[in-house]
Order: C-alpha cells, then sequence, then structure tokens
C-alpha cells in the first residue's frame, strides 16, 4: 500500500512551483495531499503554464516572472524543478523572500556557493527540503524501517544502483543534446542512498565511462559510473550507474536498487518493481511485493513519471514543519551528498582515491560533518 500520512488538523502549506516540465509530479503530489495547495504556478512559457493548470485543474496563478511569484503572499512554500546549474539562484531568492523551498535533487551542482547558501538559510530561518525521492519509494521505505529498529545487526555494507536507457538523451532540450550531467543527475540517486545508511563518507574511488551511445550525442559528460565508497567508521559502500546501455530485464535486475549486508541479514529494496528480499538470520527467506493501488507512484503509466514518492516526502516535509523536527534530506545533507560526488570526479580526474573531507575543506565546509552527525 503507499506510504502517505493522515493528519487531524487542516491545515495546508501553500505551495508555488517553479519549473514544471519535472514540475509536474510534485504538482500531482500536492493535489493528491490534504497537507498542501498549490497558489501559483511559475515557468519561462506561458503555455505550459496553461497546460499545467488544465491538466491538474488547477485555481490558482501563474506567472512567468519568478519575482512576481516571490512577492505573493499566498505563497509560503517555493518548489525549486528547474535545471540543476540555476537551482542555487533561485533557492536564494526564495529564502531572501522568507519562504521555505523544496528543490528537487541535486540541489546544486558543485559546491562554489555552499557557504553562501547555508548562511542564506540561517538568515531567513527557513527550511529547506532536497527531494531526494528513492528514499521515500514504498520498498525503500520498508527498508529502512528494518535497519531503524536493527534487524541488520551492525551494517556492513551498502549498495545502491540506480541506471537508465538515456541512448536518445533524456527529457528536455537540454537532455536531447547530452548536456547532462549523469554523475549528479543520475548517480547522484544511488550516493544518496549510501550516505544515508553510512552516513559520513571518509574516502570514495571508481571509473566511468562514456558510451557510444553518448558520443554520438555529443556529450562531454561520462555516462557509465562504477564507484566504492567507505565510511569514517570503515563499512564499505558501492554506488554504480549505467546510462549509455539497454536497461536489464526486470526479474534480473532492477532500474533501482539498495542492498543492505549486516551480521545478521541482507535485504534488498527494488524500484520500479515493488519487491523487497529478505534473508534474516533464523527466519525463512522473504519477498513481500506491493501493490501499486491506483497508480499512486506511476500515475501517468509505465515507470517514468512517477509522482508518489513526491506526495510522501511533502507529507514529510509538512508534517516537519509544524511540529519543528528535523526534516531529512535537508540542505546540509544535499550539500554533503554533492561533496561526496566532488570528491568522486576528483578521483576520476587523477585516477586516485579521494577524500571527502579534502573538498569539504577546500569549499570551507567541513562544518557539515558537525550538523549531518545530529
Amino acid at each position: 500500500m503507499p506510504n502517505t500520512h493522515t493528519f487531524d488538523n487542516e491545515f495546508q502549506h501553500r505551495l508555488g512551483v517553479l519549473g514544471l516540465g519535472e514540475g509536474r509530479s510534485i504538482l500531482s503530489a500536492a493535489q493528491g495531499s490534504s497537507r498542501w495547495c498549490v497558489t501559483c504556478v511559475c515557468d519561462l512559457s506561458e503555455a505550459l503554464c496553461v497546460a499545467r493548470q488544465r491538466e491538474f485543474d488547477l485555481e490558482c496563478e501563474r506567472t512567468t516572472d519568478y519575482t512576481k511569484m516571490l512577492s505573493r503572499d499566498d505563497v509560503d512554500v517555493i518548489g525549486v524543478f528547474t535545471p540543476d546549474d540555476i537551482h542555487v539562484e533561485h533557492i536564494m531568492m526564495a529564502l531572501e523572500a522568507g519562504k521555505h523551498v523544496v528543490c528537487t535533487k541535486p540541489v546544486v551542482d558543485n559546491l562554489s556557493r555552499g557557504t553562501e547558501l547555508l548562511a542564506a538559510q540561517q538568515r531567513s530561518g527557513c527550511q529547506v527540503f532536497v527531494g531526494h525521492s528513492y528514499r521515500f519509494f514504498q520498498t525503500f521505505l520498508r527498508e529502512r524501517e528494518d535497519f531503524e529498529k536493527g534487524v541488520h545487526g551492525d551494517l556492513i555494507s551498502c549498495e545502491a544502483c540506480y541506471n537508465g536507457d538515456k541512448r536518445k538523451g533524456s527529457a528536455g532540450a537540454r537532455g536531447k543534446k547530452g548536456e547532462v550531467n549523469w554523475l549528479y543527475s543520475g548517480l547522484g540517486h544511488a550516493v544518496d542512498l549510501v550516505y544515508w545508511y553510512l552516513g559520513a563518507i571518509d574516502t570514495v574511488s571508481g571509473f566511468s565511462k562514456l558510451s557510444n551511445a553518448g558520443r554520438k550525442l555529443g556529450s562531454e559528460f561520462a555516462d557509465c559510473f562504477q564507484f566504492v565508497l567507505q565510511s569514517e567508521q570503515g563499512v564499505l559502500g558501492q554506488a554504480s550507474g549505467i546510462y549509455g546501455a539497454p536497461r536489464a530485464h526486470p526479474k534480473a535486475a532492477p532500474v533501482a536498487g539498495c542492498t543492505l549486508r549486516g551480521d545478521f541479514a541482507t535485504t534488498t529494496a527494488t524500484n520500479p518493481t515493488f519487491d523487497y528480499f529478505t534473508m534474516i538470520d533464523g527466519h525463512a527467506p522473504t519477498c513481500e511485493t506491493y501493490v501499486d493501488d491506483g497508480g499512486f507512484y506511476f500515475r501517468w503509466g509505465g515507470s517514468g513519471y512517477h509522482a508518489g514518492e513526491f506526495q510522501n516526502y511533502l507529507e514529510h516535509f509538512a508534517q516537519c514543519l509544524e511540529t519543528g523536527d528535523r526534516h531529512s534530506p535537508n540542505l546540509s545533507d544535499g550539500l554533503y551528498v554533492i561533496a561526496i560526488l566532488e570528491a568522486m570526479e576528483r578521483s576520476l580526474e587523477t585516477g586516485l582515491p579521494c577524500r571527502v573531507d579534502t573538498i569539504l575543506e577546500e569549499r570551507n565546509l567541513l562544518s557539515l560533518k558537525e550538523v549531518i552527525a545530529k
């Protein structure tokens, strides 16, 4: 069953959505939640604004001017779903306008303005949620539940993957021209899952390859990756992503998966299939299969566009805004994932392992470790 939450009160958070391509999913998520109300949509394309209003029957304002949306009193939270390289500017503007932020991952595409972004959030008193959506898929939530119960014992390793057939590029004009950096836009999913379980990472090392398909698209970025990681406590990690080849047969390997191996149990969560596998000492092997009732997760058929995870994380963020509890992933989490990815880039450039602390020190962000450890 979908992992939605119910609340007794009727308070609604008023959401303005910037970027209505990928923002389609957050619109559907907010519309399906009693906790949220979309009050404004914004995109450079007036036609897309109109199309999204019609698609979701939204009786809200629309604008092609972001500053106008930021000036509205009926917008409490800004959903940033624009291209990766302009996230930082849009987040900064929202914080300066006194708005909370929900930003699709990656929160930024490099750490050059990381300290500036953290300072802006501190000044504003507002919160930033980073949409690493795989944490909120049904099977991954189920695996996390077992982990937090201590089913695994001491963790030995976390192996995560996110693969996709991107031989013809991805959605959007930039994707079709091969301008997507798949280390951040693709492998970032797997890296966040490893970070979720391992916490602070000591060292990363890996290899990459630009596929023939990526080369034909004119891409300057590698599109195939295999990395190993080790936490500061010595737990092993693996993050992999292949984007220049056909997907594996769904019964052979998931598009996205997370395998946890511990002293007493090994578990695997999969996506877009709804299977959760367990091998626990003293118990028979299990496979729990969930049904996507009513298309909660995949609302447009197939497994391309997804919205259920977005609705789950909106529910989580809303509850934390109301209670004052720490939400996750927050801005510090999102920036730390980028630090891991920058260390991976350094490893690819030098052919040597790279310590994440090296990147944090260069970016004047070692203080992040104090925050994520809480």
